[in-house]
């Protein structure tokens, strides 16, 4: 099975989603390495009920379902 992308690179908004989709698997990465950051943090547990809050919120935010395209 085959799957191909075309974008015409002369439109500026097609242009921009071919450097969107370019980009998207390191993207997904780095969203992995926040989410782990964030649970490494929590689980740690030498951080303020504040910065819990946030860590958890920022956590959250991403959506697992997009972090396990990578594996």
């Amino acid at each position: 099975m085959i799957a191909t992308l075309r974008f015409d690179l002369a439109d500026p908004d097609e242009a921009r989603d071919h450097r969107a989709a370019l980009a998207g698997r390191d993207a997904l990465i780095e969203l992995g390495r926040v989410a782990e950051y964030c649970h490494q943090s929590l689980d740690r547990g030498e951080i303020g009920d504040e910065a819990r809050v946030e860590l958890e919120r920022i956590r959250a935010m991403i959506s697992v379902e997009l972090t396990s395209l990578l594996h």
